[in-house]
């Protein structure tokens, strides 16, 4: 068992996570469009979720430093990896539905006439 203080601070960060994740959830349900949902599905998730990972290192410094062993270290370090691979997968998926939800534009381009055909400009 850790400290109180610290167990006061994991506990907090637990519940702010269940409380973004909570608010990821609600935004996937209310907003109407695409790009609103995902900003609020992903920013929202991802505070979630560091939230927890921090409540883990948290508690595996606090036991590694009262004389635990290599198993707190190992998984701190575990959980930076796993904070790691969040960040990225977040950044390439928002990438990914940005890309795919541009809108299109449904104005033809401007042409030219030269002589009896009409020409492109590109």
């Amino acid at each position: 068992m850790s400290e109180p203080v610290i167990d006061t601070v994991i506990y907090i960060l637990l519940v702010i996570s269940v409380g973004f994740g909570g608010i990821g959830v609600i935004g996937l349900i209310l907003f109407p469009d695409i790009r609103s949902r995902m900003y609020t599905a992903f920013r929202a998730t991802v505070i979630g979720i560091s939230a927890i990972i921090l409540s883990v290192i948290l508690y595996a410094v606090s036991l590694f430093v009262s004389g635990g062993g290599d198993q707190y270290f190992t998984l701190i370090l575990h959980s930076l990896f796993l904070l790691i691979i969040v960040a990225v997968a977040n950044a390439l998926v928002y990438k990914t539905i940005l890309d795919r939800t541009k809108p299109v534009s449904t104005a033809r381009s401007p042409q030219i006439r030269t002589g009896q055909q009409y020409h492109e400009i590109n």
